[in-house]
């Protein structure tokens, strides 16, 4: 059970709050009760509480000079404050000191005091994971939580060859991404104070968890991590919703980031990007939306990327199909970067510089993707020989062709065959 500490300078108020809720079924305890905010530090030291439940004004010491001291100790206890009508101006310093949550005492009920309790748990929650304080069934959520978010990290670098390489992470973390589409939004987290490196890391874990718990109750999303203060978030989306996706997502967006800044006083900028078919395909929309994230202020704080047919990012684009299909009809011969630049005008460098930004995946990946595609089929027929196979690939021998096949799907050719 959660600790609670009560802790207000009239003592009808304090009997009112022990008296409102069914403390035990609800998975709290009342530890303790104290009349200022003096008594109640000693309290802390002593019984160690979870929540503390404070009034703001009080003698001696106040309920945000309660909240500062034991803020510069430690990140716990969490704090709801009780307060006045008349003290919004004291509350805004109170939201920074690291309270989460107030209640004005006149409008105080069950109702909004259990949701302030559930704010503070969470609250708690996170920091005991931060502190490592976990059971060992939440030990190893994290651990997994852990291993996805290594996943998503070398998703959206681009590090997975093809999509056979992402089956085995995908079943043994559980993650189940099948989709219509995908979408990524790259947030920013600007927070309203200066924090040391500890402190950027605690908040960003807290707001990443946080905003995929909001998002989620409307999207099928997954955040990860990207530096102390960015987050990636992916989102799944139906062929309906990817036809009108900004419609969709930017409501989503500002009501998650207006949530986060009631709870944390941090701004969110949101670089949101284009959908596309292919989890493989996640790599190049993060690299768009990192151009668009210098764009962003607080005051447009959601852009969408725009590709527009006339641009020039458009046009480049396009020649990247090109030379994709190009490679598709051309198989059988030597691919070499130089020699289809050739075929195109461009300098090799400059092929290579397209494919890169503009493709899924490099240059050469992609060939030797389009390749091991077309072996596959070619195996599924069973009409050929592997070393036919090979030479009608633009493979030097049966023998490196069956090597890259190998590293590729983790099967030779023949047992890939064999377990069609």
């Amino acid at each position: 059970m959660l600790r609670i500490l009560l802790v207000d300078d009239e003592p009808l108020v304090l009997i009112g709050l022990q008296g409102m809720l069914e403390w035990e079924k609800l998975g709290y305890t009342v530890c303790g009760t104290a009349r200022n905010g003096k008594l109640a530090l000693e309290l802390i030291e002593r019984e160690k509480p979870d929540i503390v439940i404070a009034d703001v004004k009080m003698p001696v010491m106040d309920g945000l000079t309660l909240a500062r001291t034991c803020r510069e100790r430690s990140a716990l206890p969490a704090f709801i404050m009780l307060t006045s009508f008349e003290e919004f101006d004291y509350i805004k310093q109170a939201m920074g000191a690291g309270v989460v949550d107030y209640l004005v005492k006149l409008d105080l009920t069950p109702e909004n005091l259990q949701t302030a309790l559930a704010k503070a748990a969470e609250k708690v929650k996170k920091e005991r994971a931060l502190l490592g304080e976990l059971s060992a069934q939440e030990n190893l959520a994290e651990s997994v939580r852990s291993y996805q978010e290594r996943f998503f990290v070398r998703l959206y670098a681009g590090l997975f060859p093809d999509e056979a390489a992402l089956e085995q992470p995908l079943q043994h973390m559980e993650l189940n991404l099948a989709s219509d589409a995908y979408l990524v939004a790259s947030c920013e987290i600007i927070a309203n104070t200066a924090l040391t490196p500890a402190q950027q890391l605690k908040l960003s874990f807290s707001c990443g968890r946080m905003l995929e718990t909001t998002l989620q109750n409307y999207l099928p999303c997954y955040v990860t991590g990207a530096d102390a203060m960015r987050c990636n978030v992916l989102f799944c989306l139906t062929d309906a919703q990817c036809q009108n996706y900004r419609t969709v997502l930017r409501p989503l967006l500002e009501r998650a980031s207006q949530i986060l800044y009631n709870y944390f006083t941090v701004r969110l900028l949101w670089a949101v990007g284009r959908p596309t078919g292919s989890l493989l395909g996640l790599a190049r929309r993060c690299r768009e939306n990192a151009h668009l994230q210098p764009l962003l202020t607080v005051e447009q704080p959601i852009q969408f990327v725009e590709v527009n047919e006339g641009d020039a990012t458009a046009g480049k684009m396009q020649v990247v199909a090109q030379v994709q299909e190009y490679i598709k009809n051309h198989l059988s011969e030597k691919l070499t970067l130089a020699d289809v630049a050739a075929v195109f005008n461009f300098s090799p460098n400059y092929l290579s510089q397209l494919f890169g930004k503009y493709g899924d995946s490099g240059f050469v990946e992609y060939i030797t993707e389009t390749r091991i595609a077309a072996a596959k089929e070619m195996l599924e027929q069973g009409d050929l020989k592997v070393y036919e196979i090979a030479e009608k690939l633009g493979y030097e021998s049966a023998f490196y062709f069956s090597k890259v096949f190998k590293k590729v799907t983790g099967l030779s050719p023949r047992e890939y065959q064999q377990s069609i």
